[in-house]
């Protein structure tokens, strides 16, 4: 299964809200670090009740769309 995120950084609140099946809008507070795929990835497992190693990053785009693979 395909998940796009839409992830803004430095945004005034942490938020994650669903806006479609498959896709998301994911506000963090802080600005992009390389522990950011390692947050967002813990944030997807709790949220879904995926386990971390079944979530995969495939790409982000230039808008700020991160898109996972969840699943074996």
């Amino acid at each position: 299964m395909k998940i796009s995120i839409k992830v803004r950084f430095n945004s005034t609140y942490p938020k994650f809200e669903k806006v479609m099946p498959g896709k998301y809008i994911l506000y963090i507070p802080e600005p992009q670090t390389d522990e950011s795929e390692k947050f967002i990835k813990g944030l997807l497992s709790n949220k879904l009740g995926v386990r971390k190693e079944n979530i995969s990053l495939i790409n982000i785009e230039k808008d700020g769309k991160w898109n996972f693979h969840i699943g074996e």
